[in-house]
């Protein structure tokens, strides 16, 4: 398929890339103690070379105690309606193949394939 970027501005594109990262803290009244994080995801928003605006979501985290109590399903919300607040049409997100109930639970579903490519650091 041929996609014609010459009427592609790619300053802007690099200008409306943006991230929005989304930390879950809990604070135990009870004890007086600090905060903890217990979770943390991040949405990565990208401007397509069609003029969309698409969006990743990265990163996502929850403390081993947490895990199974809702704070997941509400991170994941989260992060949707900010993509939905940011104009994308679209949100994926790579995972290990153990969270794809997790994430079909949450309304996503396999598409197609990844590919990656490491370097040495």
């Amino acid at each position: 398929m041929f996609v014609d970027t010459s009427r592609t501005d790619s300053e802007l594109a690099w200008k409306k890339f943006r991230n929005h990262g989304l930390v879950v803290e809990y604070e135990d009244k009870d004890n007086g103690a600090n905060n903890k994080i217990i979770g943390f995801g991040c949405l990565v928003v990208e401007y397509k070379i069609r003029g969309y605006t698409s969006g990743h979501i990265e990163d996502v985290v929850i403390d081993e105690e947490w895990r199974g109590s809702g704070i997941g399903e509400k991170l994941i919300r989260a992060l949707c309606e900010k993509a939905e607040e940011q104009n994308c049409y679209r949100v994926s997100l790579f995972c290990r193949e153990e969270l794809i109930p997790f994430y079909n639970k949450n309304g996503f579903e396999v598409n197609n394939v990844v590919m990656k490519k490491f370097f040495n650091q």
